[in-house]
Protein backbone atom coordinates (compact mmCIF):
# COMPACT_ATOMS: atom_id res chain seq x y z
CA UNK A 1 0.00 0.00 0.00
CA UNK A 2 1.55 3.29 -0.98
CA UNK A 3 1.24 7.05 0.55
CA UNK A 4 -1.58 7.89 -1.49
CA UNK A 5 -3.62 4.68 -0.66
CA UNK A 6 -2.57 4.76 3.28
CA UNK A 7 -4.02 8.76 3.11
CA UNK A 8 -7.38 7.42 1.49
CA UNK A 9 -8.02 4.29 3.81
CA UNK A 10 -7.06 6.93 6.73
CA UNK A 11 -9.59 9.08 5.63
CA UNK A 12 -12.06 6.73 4.48
CA UNK A 13 -12.09 5.31 8.22
CA UNK A 14 -11.35 8.58 9.63
CA UNK A 15 -13.88 10.79 7.80
CA UNK A 16 -14.30 13.39 10.63
CA UNK A 17 -11.03 14.73 10.06
CA UNK A 18 -12.20 15.95 7.29
CA UNK A 19 -13.33 18.93 9.65
CA UNK A 20 -9.78 19.20 11.21
CA UNK A 21 -8.89 19.53 7.32
CA UNK A 22 -11.17 22.15 6.53
CA UNK A 23 -9.77 24.36 9.57
CA UNK A 24 -6.42 23.91 8.99
CA UNK A 25 -7.12 25.16 5.00
CA UNK A 26 -9.33 27.87 5.75
CA UNK A 27 -6.55 29.09 8.33
CA UNK A 28 -3.80 28.74 6.34
CA UNK A 29 -5.07 29.66 3.25
CA UNK A 30 -8.08 32.22 4.17
CA UNK A 31 -7.93 34.19 0.99
CA UNK A 32 -8.69 30.98 -1.13
CA UNK A 33 -11.38 29.74 0.80
CA UNK A 34 -13.18 33.11 1.75
CA UNK A 35 -14.50 33.48 -1.77
CA UNK A 36 -16.44 30.71 -1.33
CA UNK A 37 -18.55 31.34 1.81
CA UNK A 38 -21.42 33.37 0.32
CA UNK A 39 -22.34 30.00 -1.80
CA UNK A 40 -22.69 28.44 2.23
CA UNK A 41 -26.32 28.03 1.55
CA UNK A 42 -25.61 25.94 -1.71
CA UNK A 43 -22.96 23.35 -0.07
CA UNK A 44 -25.83 23.41 2.59
CA UNK A 45 -28.45 22.08 0.23
CA UNK A 46 -26.15 19.80 -1.08
CA UNK A 47 -25.15 18.23 2.41
CA UNK A 48 -28.47 17.64 3.21
CA UNK A 49 -29.48 16.38 -0.11
CA UNK A 50 -27.09 13.78 -0.18
CA UNK A 51 -27.37 13.10 3.66
CA UNK A 52 -31.58 12.89 3.63
CA UNK A 53 -30.31 9.99 0.53
CA UNK A 54 -29.03 8.21 3.27
CA UNK A 55 -32.24 8.47 5.71
CA UNK A 56 -34.69 6.07 7.24
CA UNK A 57 -38.10 7.61 6.42
CA UNK A 58 -40.15 5.70 9.01
CA UNK A 59 -37.40 5.99 11.89
CA UNK A 60 -37.94 10.01 11.39
CA UNK A 61 -41.20 9.86 11.56
CA UNK A 62 -41.15 7.21 15.01
CA UNK A 63 -38.58 10.26 16.57
CA UNK A 64 -40.89 13.07 15.20
CA UNK A 65 -43.87 11.61 17.20
CA UNK A 66 -41.54 11.09 20.49
CA UNK A 67 -43.27 14.30 22.08
CA UNK A 68 -41.42 13.52 25.61
CA UNK A 69 -37.85 13.23 23.95
CA UNK A 70 -38.46 16.11 22.07
CA UNK A 71 -39.65 18.32 24.96
CA UNK A 72 -36.62 17.49 26.77
CA UNK A 73 -34.12 17.82 24.46
CA UNK A 74 -35.60 21.31 23.20
CA UNK A 75 -36.09 22.47 27.11
CA UNK A 76 -32.57 21.35 27.83
CA UNK A 77 -30.86 22.83 24.68
CA UNK A 78 -32.97 26.14 24.44
CA UNK A 79 -33.43 27.58 27.79
CA UNK A 80 -31.24 25.56 30.25
CA UNK A 81 -28.15 25.13 28.33
CA UNK A 82 -27.65 29.10 27.27
CA UNK A 83 -28.12 30.08 31.24
CA UNK A 84 -25.94 27.36 32.25
CA UNK A 85 -23.38 28.50 30.00
CA UNK A 86 -23.91 31.97 30.55
CA UNK A 87 -23.94 31.99 34.50
CA UNK A 88 -20.63 30.89 35.43
CA UNK A 89 -19.10 33.69 33.24
CA UNK A 90 -21.26 36.30 34.31
CA UNK A 91 -19.89 35.59 37.68
CA UNK A 92 -16.21 34.74 37.22
CA UNK A 93 -15.28 36.26 33.84
CA UNK A 94 -17.76 38.81 32.89
CA UNK A 95 -15.80 39.81 28.92
CA UNK A 96 -16.65 36.33 27.96
CA UNK A 97 -20.61 35.33 29.13
CA UNK A 98 -22.04 37.46 26.26
CA UNK A 99 -20.12 35.17 23.68
CA UNK A 100 -21.10 31.91 25.79
CA UNK A 101 -24.51 33.11 25.84
CA UNK A 102 -25.15 33.33 22.27
CA UNK A 103 -23.62 30.15 21.50
CA UNK A 104 -25.54 28.43 23.91
CA UNK A 105 -28.73 29.93 22.48
CA UNK A 106 -28.52 29.11 18.88
CA UNK A 107 -30.63 25.98 17.41
CA UNK A 108 -28.65 23.02 16.54
CA UNK A 109 -26.17 23.37 13.38
CA UNK A 110 -27.66 22.76 10.06
CA UNK A 111 -24.93 19.65 9.37
CA UNK A 112 -25.88 17.97 12.21
CA UNK A 113 -27.37 15.02 10.16
CA UNK A 114 -23.98 14.53 8.70
CA UNK A 115 -22.20 14.68 11.46
CA UNK A 116 -24.52 11.92 13.37
CA UNK A 117 -23.76 10.00 10.20
CA UNK A 118 -19.85 9.97 10.67
CA UNK A 119 -20.09 9.44 14.80
CA UNK A 120 -22.34 6.55 14.13
CA UNK A 121 -25.63 7.79 15.43
CA UNK A 122 -29.04 8.77 14.66
CA UNK A 123 -29.06 10.46 11.20
CA UNK A 124 -32.87 10.74 11.61
CA UNK A 125 -32.72 11.99 15.29
CA UNK A 126 -30.25 14.76 14.19
CA UNK A 127 -32.36 15.58 11.92
CA UNK A 128 -35.70 16.22 13.95
CA UNK A 129 -34.01 17.94 16.46
CA UNK A 130 -32.50 20.30 13.93
CA UNK A 131 -35.76 21.29 12.37
CA UNK A 132 -37.70 21.61 16.00
CA UNK A 133 -34.86 23.80 17.59
CA UNK A 134 -34.95 26.19 14.63
CA UNK A 135 -38.39 26.60 14.79
CA UNK A 136 -38.63 27.46 18.26
CA UNK A 137 -35.36 29.67 18.33
CA UNK A 138 -36.57 32.71 17.38
CA UNK A 139 -39.12 32.17 20.65
CA UNK A 140 -36.77 31.47 22.66
CA UNK A 141 -33.81 33.02 21.99
CA UNK A 142 -35.12 36.78 22.74
CA UNK A 143 -37.11 35.08 26.10
CA UNK A 144 -33.30 33.67 27.23
CA UNK A 145 -31.45 36.94 26.85
CA UNK A 146 -34.30 39.29 28.70
CA UNK A 147 -33.72 36.35 31.52
CA UNK A 148 -29.54 36.88 31.34
CA UNK A 149 -29.37 40.50 30.48
CA UNK A 150 -32.46 42.14 30.19
CA UNK A 151 -32.51 42.51 27.06
CA UNK A 152 -34.92 41.61 23.94
CA UNK A 153 -32.68 40.26 20.74
CA UNK A 154 -35.52 40.17 18.37
CA UNK A 155 -34.17 37.00 15.43
CA UNK A 156 -35.37 37.86 11.86
CA UNK A 157 -38.36 35.29 12.48
CA UNK A 158 -39.13 34.97 8.20
CA UNK A 159 -35.53 35.15 6.79
CA UNK A 160 -34.76 31.75 9.85
CA UNK A 161 -37.75 30.28 8.54
CA UNK A 162 -36.72 30.94 5.10
CA UNK A 163 -33.26 30.08 5.38
CA UNK A 164 -34.82 26.19 7.18
CA UNK A 165 -37.16 25.64 3.92
CA UNK A 166 -34.52 26.32 1.93
CA UNK A 167 -31.41 24.37 3.08
CA UNK A 168 -33.54 21.58 4.49
CA UNK A 169 -37.12 21.33 3.41
CA UNK A 170 -35.98 21.50 0.11
CA UNK A 171 -33.29 18.79 -0.81
CA UNK A 172 -35.47 16.81 1.92
CA UNK A 173 -38.20 16.34 -0.15
CA UNK A 174 -36.29 16.21 -2.94
CA UNK A 175 -34.04 13.51 -1.33
CA UNK A 176 -37.75 11.36 -0.65
CA UNK A 177 -38.91 11.83 -4.04
CA UNK A 178 -35.72 10.12 -5.74
CA UNK A 179 -35.73 7.67 -2.47
CA UNK A 180 -39.24 6.39 -3.57
CA UNK A 181 -39.13 7.22 -7.47
CA UNK A 182 -35.39 5.23 -7.84
CA UNK A 183 -34.74 3.17 -4.38
CA UNK A 184 -31.87 0.66 -5.98
CA UNK A 185 -30.30 3.96 -7.81
CA UNK A 186 -29.91 5.36 -4.44
CA UNK A 187 -28.67 2.39 -2.48
CA UNK A 188 -26.41 1.37 -5.05
CA UNK A 189 -24.36 5.00 -4.99
CA UNK A 190 -25.03 5.54 -1.24
CA UNK A 191 -21.31 5.45 -0.79
CA UNK A 192 -20.72 8.53 -3.21
CA UNK A 193 -23.57 10.37 -1.36
CA UNK A 194 -22.08 10.32 1.93
CA UNK A 195 -18.60 10.84 0.06
CA UNK A 196 -20.23 13.70 -1.62
CA UNK A 197 -21.54 15.44 1.69
CA UNK A 198 -18.42 14.33 3.52
CA UNK A 199 -15.96 16.35 1.22
CA UNK A 200 -18.69 19.26 0.95
CA UNK A 201 -18.64 19.96 5.12
CA UNK A 202 -14.89 19.77 4.49
CA UNK A 203 -14.84 22.65 2.00
CA UNK A 204 -17.71 24.75 4.24
CA UNK A 205 -15.60 24.64 6.98
CA UNK A 206 -12.61 25.90 5.48
CA UNK A 207 -14.68 28.59 3.77
CA UNK A 208 -16.26 29.67 7.05
CA UNK A 209 -13.24 29.68 8.64
CA UNK A 210 -11.18 31.77 6.20
CA UNK A 211 -14.45 34.76 6.27
CA UNK A 212 -13.89 35.14 9.67
CA UNK A 213 -10.18 34.65 10.64
CA UNK A 214 -8.81 36.27 7.43
CA UNK A 215 -9.77 39.42 8.74
CA UNK A 216 -6.75 39.11 11.27
CA UNK A 217 -4.38 37.21 13.78
CA UNK A 218 -6.66 35.85 16.67
CA UNK A 219 -4.58 36.44 19.61
CA UNK A 220 -5.21 34.57 23.57
CA UNK A 221 -3.86 35.58 26.22
CA UNK A 222 -2.95 32.75 29.46
CA UNK A 223 -6.07 34.11 31.06
CA UNK A 224 -8.27 33.01 28.09
CA UNK A 225 -6.88 29.94 27.10
CA UNK A 226 -7.06 28.93 30.95
CA UNK A 227 -11.04 30.15 30.96
CA UNK A 228 -11.60 28.14 27.48
CA UNK A 229 -10.16 24.82 29.02
CA UNK A 230 -11.94 25.11 32.31
CA UNK A 231 -15.29 25.92 30.15
CA UNK A 232 -14.64 22.86 27.94
CA UNK A 233 -14.47 20.55 31.15
CA UNK A 234 -17.53 22.04 31.99
CA UNK A 235 -19.34 22.02 29.49
CA UNK A 236 -18.43 18.47 29.14
CA UNK A 237 -20.17 17.88 32.09
CA UNK A 238 -23.52 19.12 30.37
CA UNK A 239 -23.50 17.49 27.36
CA UNK A 240 -22.61 14.17 29.63
CA UNK A 241 -26.26 15.03 31.13
CA UNK A 242 -27.52 15.89 28.02
CA UNK A 243 -26.81 12.28 27.36
CA UNK A 244 -28.50 10.86 30.20
CA UNK A 245 -31.33 13.09 29.98
CA UNK A 246 -33.27 10.54 27.36
CA UNK A 247 -32.38 7.12 29.41
CA UNK A 248 -35.00 5.09 28.06
CA UNK A 249 -33.60 5.58 24.65
CA UNK A 250 -30.23 3.31 22.81
CA UNK A 251 -26.54 4.61 23.74
CA UNK A 252 -26.70 5.98 19.83
CA UNK A 253 -29.84 7.91 20.36
CA UNK A 254 -28.44 9.45 23.30
CA UNK A 255 -25.12 10.39 21.57
CA UNK A 256 -26.84 11.78 18.82
CA UNK A 257 -28.97 13.98 21.38
CA UNK A 258 -25.81 15.04 23.27
CA UNK A 259 -24.22 16.12 20.00
CA UNK A 260 -27.12 18.47 19.39
CA UNK A 261 -26.37 20.19 22.10
CA UNK A 262 -22.75 20.83 21.06
CA UNK A 263 -23.03 21.61 17.71
CA UNK A 264 -24.68 24.42 17.53
CA UNK A 265 -25.41 26.94 14.57
CA UNK A 266 -21.99 28.80 14.34
CA UNK A 267 -23.52 31.15 11.43
CA UNK A 268 -26.73 32.64 13.56
CA UNK A 269 -24.70 33.14 16.49
CA UNK A 270 -22.21 35.42 14.26
CA UNK A 271 -25.19 36.82 13.03
CA UNK A 272 -26.91 38.09 16.24
CA UNK A 273 -23.35 39.03 17.52
CA UNK A 274 -22.65 41.49 14.40
CA UNK A 275 -26.49 42.70 14.18
CA UNK A 276 -27.08 43.49 18.15
CA UNK A 277 -23.61 43.51 20.16
CA UNK A 278 -20.82 44.89 17.33
CA UNK A 279 -17.80 44.68 18.63
CA UNK A 280 -14.62 42.71 17.14
CA UNK A 281 -13.53 41.13 20.38
CA UNK A 282 -16.71 38.99 21.32
CA UNK A 283 -16.61 38.35 16.95
CA UNK A 284 -13.26 36.96 17.60
CA UNK A 285 -14.37 34.88 20.88
CA UNK A 286 -17.05 33.56 19.28
CA UNK A 287 -14.36 32.73 16.23
CA UNK A 288 -12.66 30.87 18.78
CA UNK A 289 -15.32 28.68 20.33
CA UNK A 290 -16.26 27.84 16.22
CA UNK A 291 -12.98 26.47 16.44
CA UNK A 292 -12.48 24.90 19.58
CA UNK A 293 -15.60 22.58 19.26
CA UNK A 294 -14.55 21.48 15.81
CA UNK A 295 -11.53 20.79 16.56
CA UNK A 296 -13.49 18.52 19.45
CA UNK A 297 -15.12 16.57 17.56
CA UNK A 298 -12.84 13.51 16.71
CA UNK A 299 -12.37 12.83 20.51
CA UNK A 300 -16.53 13.43 20.50
CA UNK A 301 -16.50 10.70 17.75
CA UNK A 302 -14.88 8.12 19.68
CA UNK A 303 -16.39 8.71 22.78
CA UNK A 304 -20.09 8.33 21.06
CA UNK A 305 -18.57 4.74 18.67
CA UNK A 306 -17.34 3.24 21.98
CA UNK A 307 -21.76 4.08 23.32
CA UNK A 308 -22.85 2.61 20.18
CA UNK A 309 -20.68 -0.58 20.26
CA UNK A 310 -21.88 -1.25 24.15
CA UNK A 311 -25.31 -1.25 22.38
CA UNK A 312 -24.10 -4.01 19.52
CA UNK A 313 -22.90 -5.87 22.76
CA UNK A 314 -26.21 -5.17 24.25
CA UNK A 315 -28.22 -6.60 21.45
CA UNK A 316 -25.83 -9.54 20.89
CA UNK A 317 -26.15 -10.67 24.90
CA UNK A 318 -30.26 -10.59 24.05
CA UNK A 319 -30.02 -12.64 21.50
CA UNK A 320 -27.53 -14.87 23.07
CA UNK A 321 -29.67 -15.08 26.31
CA UNK A 322 -32.81 -15.89 23.72
CA UNK A 323 -31.09 -18.45 21.99
CA UNK A 324 -29.79 -20.26 25.40
CA UNK A 325 -33.79 -19.92 26.92
CA UNK A 326 -34.98 -21.74 23.94
CA UNK A 327 -32.23 -24.29 23.79
CA UNK A 328 -33.25 -25.00 27.75
CA UNK A 329 -36.86 -25.13 27.14
CA UNK A 330 -36.32 -27.42 24.16
CA UNK A 331 -34.69 -29.65 26.86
Amino acid sequence: MNVIQRIRHLLAENQIMIVLIGIVAGIVFPKIFRPVAPYGTYLLMLIFFTSSLRLNLKELAGYAKDWKMLTMANTFMLIFLPLAMWLPCYLFAPDWAMAFLIVGAMPTGMTIALIADLFGGKTSLALVITAVTSLLAPLTIPFVFWLAIGRIVPIPVFTLFGNLFITIVIPFILAAILQQKAPKFVKKYDPIWRNVAVWTFGLLIAAIVGDTTGQGMILLSGRDIGLIIVMLIYIGGLTALAFLMAWWRTNAEKATLALCMVYLNNTLALYVANRYFPSGRLMTQLVILLLVINILLPPFRWIATYAVHLDKLKVKQKAKSKFQNAGGLRH
